[in-house]
């Protein structure tokens, strides 16, 4: 056999090998995903003030969650939408008047 020969034969082989890994890792992707969303739900469900938050900010919960600092991440957050803390803070009464409450218990204070 010659060096060309050699060379697509040993592609052929990674390639044969490496299908079942990459089928493997989008399994694991969906998966992941899915148990993400599974996980935010639920979050919502225990604390509908995160759900609000979440769509005023269009933020995950789970990443705010999970954040070092989640107060800098809300207020990251708060930048981005463009949004002030009035305006947040009124949306948040408007959808769920025990926000307040529930952001407290979470740990996040008045201050939000």
């Amino acid at each position: 056999m010659d060096e060309s020969t050699l060379i697509q034969e040993k592609l052929r082989e990674y390639l044969t090998m490496v299908a079942p890994l990459e089928r493997a890792e989008g399994e694991i992707d969906l998966s992941r995903k899915m148990l993400r969303a599974r996980t935010e739900e639920e979050l919502h469900r225990i604390a509908p003030a995160l759900g609000v938050l979440s769509d005023v900010l269009g933020i995950a919960t789970i990443d705010m969650l999970l954040a070092r600092d989640r107060r800098a991440f809300i207020h990251d957050a708060v930048q981005d939408s463009g949004l002030s803390i009035e305006e947040v803070r009124h949306r948040l009464a408007d959808m769920h008047s025990s926000a307040p409450h529930d952001h407290k218990l979470l740990g996040f204070g008045e201050s939000l």
